[in-house]
């Protein structure tokens, strides 16, 4: 997967193995769905609310903000692949593994090129700056502002 067949199948190696990042999100919804008061459960239960119906209605808005800020961890962390890339494969075969942040690696501290990389580095902070505030605002309608709590 990381040698001939890389062109293909580098970067779904790179997902697979990404998945063992997988923890803390659940730990974050966890603790969200956990903060959601009972008392919304009980009266919608009362209502003769059912299983889905309560999960869209009361726990999914109650859980929005978890949902919203695992969204954006995770939009900043995809552009910080590199641990992963750096250990397996430096970038290669040719160039078919290499992600923004592992260039910018190999440019500032083997190449010495740090003019150049840390104007990537800018960019890279811009392009996330932009995901980042295109999801809050895409996010105003479907998230609950009313905060989690009892």
């Amino acid at each position: 997967w990381l040698e001939r067949d890389a062109a293909t199948w580098g970067v779904p190696a790179f997902a697979i193995a990404s998945l063992w990042n997988f923890g803390a999100p659940m730990l974050i919804y966890i603790a969200g769905l956990q903060a959601i008061p009972t008392h919304l459960a009980e009266a919608a239960k009362i209502d003769g609310a059912r299983g889905l119906r309560r999960f869209w209605s009361i726990t999914l808005p109650m859980l929005s903000p978890v949902v919203l800020f695992n969204v954006i961890i995770a939009i900043i962390g995809s552009f910080q692949v590199f641990t992963l890339a750096f250990i397996m494969t430096r970038g290669g075969p040719g160039d078919d593994t290499m992600f923004f942040v592992l260039l910018l690696y190999l440019e500032a501290f083997e190449s010495h090129n740090m003019g150049y990389s840390s104007a990537m580095a800018w960019v890279l902070l811009a392009i996330v700056m932009v995901l980042t505030v295109v999801s809050l605002r895409l996010s105003r309608s479907r998230v609950h502002q009313g905060g989690l709590g009892g």
